[in-house]
């Protein structure tokens, strides 16, 4: 019902009588709950509530993209190149770039793989079914971390860990990177870890953890550098230390195989020429607060219970050592990364530890508190069990509907119309991406560009794909996937065809070897004979280009890599040789197909 009911109420997401609905949803399914929890607070009530909650999150998503095929963040920027994946994977089985198609995929694979294979089950264009993978993906998160938890503690304790658990991250457009998440930090306690009770069998943790690394496998990098000893701990301390041994391996083996199809392409290419550059980029979170304990407010002062909370009890209690050494795992990935940006210029992404860091700090804060309750008085401790659990449970769906909807907050302008402010820019980027023949999603129509992006008479970039894709048809009928070079990415977000680099540097994976690409292009571009050209082009390093898509500038064909300083020039007369067909399109797009 959460899922269907936006689309079938035809919810207006930018109107504040209709965004509101989910709130409305939250208040009169928890009245009624809080009266049953007074009297019975058995797990099944518990389990249920976990369940409701997931499905609200589902609901807060349908109501943001309500209206629209696209996901968060349109068809461009991390949300393109992900749909481009799942496009991709609808023309190939292997490990495949979402740009090139030509080589493995240095980005963890599964979320897309599946959405490409859902789209060929479904004959339905796979970037139609992003926006719905996002609303399960973050829905499924919450069931999953809850399971989990559950294995780990109390069911309530789990129910208020789990509810807080995609706040740490918070951007559905990431919605794998959330799921990955919850399954890394309960797994960490139920396989390296000593709980008192059963560990997780090997193999369902061995599944559990490649379903994870084919999701998003940083997490088990940032915090290498805390596993390590704490595997060490483990056996040092384990009754057993040939079966933990044997354990571990099972586990180990079990992740090695079921990955493979994706880690051993991705190395093997790595190893033969492969070009590291996507973290070669001055970002404004390479400079924010990495203690998130220390920032002042509500949010920084639950961290900094968190983090109290698990040195307060590191020798006490099972859970907090293991916790600790996520963090401190994560604090040094930070520290080498800042060493190698000042050095190299490469990232390695630190900054993405910071929301690893939270989720286990808000953890931490809870347990802590689960481990003081039971001290307190027995008359109140129902009513303060109840309370702090309905608080987090209600402070978690508030915060969902929040930050996860377009629009907010709303005023009436002297004509009475409403005026609001785009709350989750993502969102509204789902609302104004033009579809590939033009036309606007149904509540698109006049909606502001998000705030900071620059665009051309008010509207996000529009790419005329489908006209693109009809001249590739009209020139080369039998090539289903032409490889391309193109000025705006979008174009394999819609195609399953084959780039020859991404627009974005800083998007681009290693094996694609951006670089050596980026200066074959320019030297095409310096090469002024038509015959020339058309030789040249055909026989690149990396193999024909059989489409160029760029953008008119006077008399100029233009191609501009971000991240990097030269705009690379073509002229209409390079095309001239007979070789190819040039089609002058709209939305300044120039297209010139080689003849087969």
């Amino acid at each position: 019902m959460a899922f269907v009911l936006p689309d079938r109420l035809a919810l207006d997401p930018f109107r504040s009588q209709d965004a509101q609905l989910p709130l409305t949803v939250l208040v009169f399914t928890a009245l009624p709950l809080l009266a049953v929890a007074t009297r019975w607070r058995g797990p099944a009530l518990v389990g249920a509530v976990a369940g409701l909650l997931a499905s609200f999150a589902a609901l807060v998503l349908r109501a943001a993209l309500s209206g629209t095929p696209f996901g968060y963040g349109g068809a461009q920027g991390d949300a393109g190149r992900i749909t481009a994946m799942a496009t991709r994977y609808t023309a190939t089985w292997a490990s495949s770039d979402g740009i090139s198609g030509e080589v493995p995929s240095e980005y963890p694979p599964l979320f897309p793989y599946l959405l490409g294979k859902a789209a060929l089950l479904l004959d339905t264009p796979a970037w139609r079914l992003l926006g719905p993978a996002q609303c399960l993906t973050v829905s499924t998160a919450v069931v999953v971390a809850f399971v989990l938890w559950s294995r780990v503690t109390a069911p309530p304790t789990a129910l208020v860990i789990s509810a807080l658990a995609p706040l740490a991250l918070g951007i559905p457009s990431k919605a794998h990177e959330i799921l990955a998440l919850a399954i890394f930090v309960p797994l960490v306690l139920l396989t390296i870890a000593a709980p008192p009770r059963d560990r997780l069998g090997w193999l369902p943790a061995g599944l559990l953890a490649s379903v994870m690394c084919l999701s998003y496998h940083a997490y088990l990098v940032f915090t290498a550098a805390g596993l390590v000893p704490l595997v060490w701990w483990t056996w040092r301390t384990a009754p057993d230390r040939r079966g933990h041994l044997r354990y571990l391996a099972r586990v180990t083996v079990t992740l090695a195989v079921l990955t493979s199809w994706y880690t051993i392409p991705y190395l093997w290419a790595m190893a033969h020429g492969g070009q590291q550059v996507g973290d070669m980029y001055d970002s404004d979170r390479l400079s924010q607060n990495p203690f998130p304990f220390l920032e002042p407010g509500l949010d920084g002062a639950l961290q900094a219970g968190g983090l109290l909370g698990l040195l307060w009890y590191s020798r006490s209690a099972w859970w907090a050592r293991p916790l600790l050494a996520l963090v401190a795992g994560a604090y040094a990935y930070q520290a080498v990364g800042m060493l190698r940006w000042t050095l190299t210029g490469h990232s390695g992404l630190y900054y993405y530890t910071l929301p690893l860091i939270k989720a286990v700090l808000t953890a931490g804060l809870v347990l802590s508190a689960a481990t003081v309750l039971p001290r307190s008085r027995p008359r109140i401790r129902p009513v303060l069990g109840v309370t702090a659990a309905t608080v987090a449970v209600l402070f978690a769906g508030f915060t969902f509907w929040l930050y996860w909807m377009p629009a907010g907050p709303w005023s009436r302008a002297a004509n009475g119309t409403e005026t609001w402010a785009a709350r989750n820019e993502l969102a509204v980027q789902a609302h104004v991406q033009p579809l590939p023949d033009g036309r606007l999603p149904r509540y698109g129509v006049g909606v502001p560009v998000p705030q900071g992006v620059t665009v051309p008479v008010g509207e996000w970039r529009y790419l005329p794909v489908a006209d693109i894709e009809r001249a590739v048809r009209r020139t080369r009928p039998d090539d289903a996937l032409p490889r391309t070079v193109s000025f705006d990415e979008q174009v394999f977000a819609f195609l399953p065809w084959r780039g020859y680099l991404g627009v974005d540097r800083i998007g681009a994976n290693g094996p694609l070897r951006w670089d050596d690409r980026h200066r074959t292009l320019r030297t095409l571009a310096g090469t002024t004979d038509p015959a020339a050209f058309a030789r040249t082009s055909a026989r690149t390093a990396f193999g024909s280009i059989d489409v160029f898509v760029l953008r008119r500038e006077g008399s100029d064909l233009v191609w501009k890599g971000l991240m990097v300083p030269d705009t690379l020039r073509f002229r209409k007369e390079q095309f001239a040789s007979g070789s190819f067909v040039v089609t002058e399109l709209a939305a300044d797009t120039t297209v010139a197909v080689r003849r087969p």
